[in-house]
């Protein structure tokens, strides 16, 4: 599953701006003149600007203090994202209503959907369960990733393949599977 068309326009509407604010506050990356009109974009590039905005989520309220053009909604939707989860994940199957991903850290189970493209077609052909690092992060009443999910090249053996899939089945089973955040 993916956010609508109009929905994924609109979060890199609103994140790519929120990540100039970084790169520019903090000098970043002196490469990255624009990311929000760059034709093409190194996503090792963006995610270190990313980093830093997660690494402190109070930037976010910086960046809205000289935002006030930006409609009520529109704020919203940017400071739900100081809620963000990272860490590692191990991506353990894609369904219709979005991508199943298991925490490393706390085996918290989440439904992530797509912003343009699912993550079935991102990672198309890979090897699952993937391990994963990533962020999550709300947009409306679902969880995306701020689309700079980063695979791990490992073989997971199929103790831990057969691991993860309980994991999800009780998830499953008992109702635990997050859908928001």
């Amino acid at each position: 599953m993916t956010l609508s068309k109009e929905d994924g326009q609109l979060y890199y509407r609103l994140w790519l701006p929120l990540l100039d604010f970084v790169n520019k506050q903090y000098g970043i990356n002196s490469k990255l003149k624009s990311i929000a009109t760059a034709n093409t974009l190194n996503p090792t590039d963006v995610k270190e600007v990313a980093n830093k905005l997660w690494s402190d989520v109070r930037i976010i309220d910086d960046y809205l203090k000289d935002r006030v053009e930006l409609p009520d909604e529109y704020r919203e939707i940017i400071q739900s994202w100081k809620r963000r989860i990272q860490g590692m994940f191990m991506m353990e199957r894609h369904l219709k209503k979005g991508t199943i991903f298991i925490s490393m850290e706390n085996e918290e189970v989440y439904q992530v959907s797509g912003i343009i493209s699912a993550c079935e077609e991102m990672f198309y052909g890979a090897p699952m369960p993937l391990m994963v690092e990533a962020t999550f992060m709300p947009f409306r009443n679902v969880i995306i990733s701020d689309g700079l999910v980063m695979p791990y090249n490992i073989i997971v053996g199929a103790n831990m393949k057969r691991t993860f899939k309980e994991l999800y089945m009780a998830a499953k089973k008992s109702g635990r599977i997050r859908l928001t955040l």
